[in-house]
């Protein structure tokens, strides 16, 4: 009993004098309590048109308020609310109490919103005095703030000359160049046509054991078609070497390789290009063989391009509209015009109806074989299956009745375009206006005259 009893004494001393310990559990939530009424508060708070240090009592008050420290989201949101209400001369002051009185690591998302307003603010230097001075703040800059200055200096050719001194700063800072770094300066060299140098930082990263993303490799198809001389640069060949740095084309980058081709005249090349991708398994579609199409015929190949319209035929391609004008024009060149028009009449039942273009061929076509009744007939049944003259028709036309000195008609379709607000050359109209002039019908020459002015 008296060794219960002594336990039982010694049991109550500590139940009242020993010290419980804290949970870190309420004391986090206390804390995390305590910062949220404070940006509640400094939500509240916050004028962001104050004036210069304004700003910083704003956000320390709102925290001593609530007995605690103001935190990195805090600082964000202020730097935020000053970006999108313009006030960007006080930023300068939230940086300058971050750096000086705060102890807490800064995270560099802080630094990419400075950048960002900075930099599309107009004030590139400020944002890249921003980036140099990430290690005052208690940051380790990487690629994730580099970028976000890249983003900003990329976008104007002027700024963009001060990227390689600012890669080589950033280098000895210690900030490795990321996949993601190379892409936004590729993008960039790309659209301003710089494409051999934009090959060269590809080739780079490949050497260097980067992981190149595929879409790099379509960007810089796209881009040399775009702005290399389509009627001799070896696009093929540069196909090539892409492909032997384990590129796949896609059906895309075969698409732009052959539009660039017929743009440059060199229809024989398309058919290799097509070949080599059903050589990769890769099934051509519609706008594939329209392309290839434009191709031979532009060449006057037109054995090929019946080989190739009945070939889309046989694989269960739909032709379009698209489609069919380019064959119906070739048609129209070996002058088998009736071959042409009876296609026409078929494509409403293979699911494709003609539209302006395909009756401009036509027009063209028997204008240039002299059947000018036949023309006149295609005109009405433009209208009546309601597809809409263009200036393109109206010129044909017009040209059609100089030609066999029907001025009066010309004249009547010259009034029309007119007033349906069509562009109509000043040369044909001034063409008109003479042989007006020389069958002595200078009420209507004055007219045309007036339109003209």
């Amino acid at each position: 009993m008296g060794r219960s009893s002594s336990w039982h004494r010694m049991s109550n001393f500590f139940r009242k004098y020993r010290k419980i310990p804290q949970s870190s559990f309420k004391t986090k939530w206390n804390e995390n309590l305590k910062q949220k009424y404070a940006m509640d508060e400094l939500r509240t708070s916050l004028v962001a048109d104050s004036e210069n240090g304004v700003v910083i009592r704003t956000l320390i008050s709102s925290f001593h308020l609530h007995n605690c420290e103001p935190t990195p989201q805090a600082y964000r949101f202020v730097i935020k609310t000053l970006a999108k209400s313009s006030q960007l001369e006080n930023i300068a002051s939230v940086l300058n109490h971050l750096e000086e009185f705060e102890k807490f690591d800064t995270p560099e998302s802080i630094f990419r919103d400075v950048i960002a307003a900075y930099g599309f603010s107009g004030r590139i230097d400020e944002a890249i005095d921003v980036f140099f001075k990430i290690p005052n703040f208690r940051c380790v800059p990487s690629a994730y703030t580099l970028n976000a200055l890249l983003l900003v200096l990329v976008r104007k050719r002027t700024s963009l000359e001060l990227v390689p001194e600012i890669l080589l700063k950033a280098s000895r800072m210690g900030v490795r160049l990321e996949e993601s770094t190379f892409g936004i300066l590729i993008d960039a060299l790309c659209r301003i046509g710089e494409v051999d140098c934009a090959t060269e930082l590809v080739k780079y990263m490949s050497d260097d054991c980067f992981i190149v993303d595929p879409r790099l490799y379509s960007r810089l198809l796209s881009s040399v078609c775009k702005h290399k001389d389509s009627s001799c640069f070896d696009v093929i060949g540069y196909l090539e070497d892409l492909r032997k740095t384990r590129f796949s084309p896609g059906l895309r980058d075969y698409t732009a390789v052959m539009r660039f081709l017929v743009e440059g005249g060199r229809g024989k090349e398309v058919v290799s290009v097509l070949n080599q991708m059903k050589c990769d398994r890769i099934e051509p579609d519609i706008v594939c063989y329209t392309i290839v199409l434009q191709g031979v015929v532009a060449d006057e190949d037109y054995s090929k391009a019946d080989k190739f319209f009945d070939e889309l035929l046989l694989l269960g391609l739909t032709p379009d509209v698209y489609t069919y004008n380019v064959y119906i024009n070739g048609l129209c060149k070996q002058n088998d015009i009736e071959g042409a028009i009876k296609l026409v009449s078929s494509m409403h039942k293979l699911g494709s109806e003609a539209n302006v273009v395909t009756y401009n061929i036509l027009i063209k076509a028997l204008v240039k074989a002299g059947d000018l009744i036949r023309a006149k007939a295609l005109w009405k049944e433009m209208e009546k299956n309601g597809v809409n003259q263009n200036s393109h028709t109206y010129d044909i036309m017009i040209t059609a009745f100089i030609d066999v000195d029907e001025v009066v008609s010309a004249h009547g379709l010259l009034e029309e375009a007119f007033n349906m607000n069509l562009f109509v050359k000043r040369s044909r109209t001034e063409e008109v206006i003479s042989r007006l002039c020389e069958k002595d019908l200078m009420d209507k020459a004055v007219e045309l005259l007036a339109y003209l002015v």
